[in-house]
């Protein structure tokens, strides 16, 4: 039996400025019975602005050139896990069956959530950047999803952090993404972080995709767009800490 995954329990996903500030929560039908969550929240340029101001204007902003970062996060969180970037536009999405969304979770589900939102931003964004950010499973979506929109003939960014060779969601579902086999095909500009103390994901499972993706990308190009940076076990990262890495905002950039 699926139990819905809702960490951290005291958090009302639907009211996102008791923990966030300037950030929007919203509801997206995927498909037919199926709502998931969103958070919304702006980059720094347009703090000022916000106050009192409704829905409409939240998605109007979407089209000011700032990038746009979709945010996939991992196995036992919500969308309360986004990395939130000064300069950025994130949305934090919450797949069917975690947080406060409807369904239950499956790998073609999943996929499918992300890939229903990048449309959505897409549709609003005009001609910003969209870039897929995945931490841990949600690097497993992040590469389904993105092979979807090679498939559509349309171009993306991809960030994984903490990617494995296969990302399970629960193996008692028998869930898996094959990181491995979707960069062999893809060569839209990869970034990889991953920290070397990290107990959960081991470290060499994202130096071997990285090895992946660089000898894929080599076949179709002498234009190679995939950088990988590792974080020394000193600093105490792990998993789930890179944000606290004073420099994040220049690796992203």
């Amino acid at each position: 039996m699926w139990s819905a995954v809702r960490f951290p329990l005291l958090v009302d996903l639907s009211r996102p400025e008791d923990v966030l500030n300037y950030t929007r929560n919203f509801y997206l039908n995927t498909e037919e019975g199926i709502s998931v969550g969103v958070w919304h929240t702006l980059p720094a340029s347009q703090w000022e602005e916000a106050t009192g101001k409704g829905p409409e204007w939240y998605q109007e902003t979407l089209g000011d050139d700032r990038p746009v970062i979709i945010y996939l996060h991992g196995n036992v969180g919500t969308r309360w896990d986004g990395e939130h970037a000064a300069g950025y536009h994130v949305l934090s999405l919450d797949y069917r069956g975690f947080g406060d969304s409807t369904g239950e979770p499956s790998e073609a589900g999943l996929t499918s959530d992300a890939l229903y939102l990048y449309h959505w931003v897409k549709q609003r964004s005009k001609d910003s950047l969209v870039c897929l950010w995945g931490h841990s499973l949600g690097t497993g979506v992040a590469t389904n999803t993105a092979v979807k929109i090679l498939e559509q003939g349309e171009f993306k960014r991809l960030c994984l952090k903490e990617p494995s060779l296969l990302e399970y969601l629960l193996e008692e579902n028998n869930i898996e993404f094959a990181n491995d086999k979707n960069l062999k095909i893809l060569t839209s500009p990869l970034l990889i972080l991953h920290a070397e103390d990290d107990h959960v994901v081991p470290y060499h499972m994202g130096q071997q995709l990285y090895q992946i993706s660089l000898e894929a990308q080599s076949k179709f190009s002498t234009d190679v767009k995939v950088k990988m940076v590792s974080y020394e076990a000193s600093r105490g990262y792990s998993h789930s800490s890179m944000y606290l890495d004073p420099n994040l905002s220049d690796v992203v950039g």
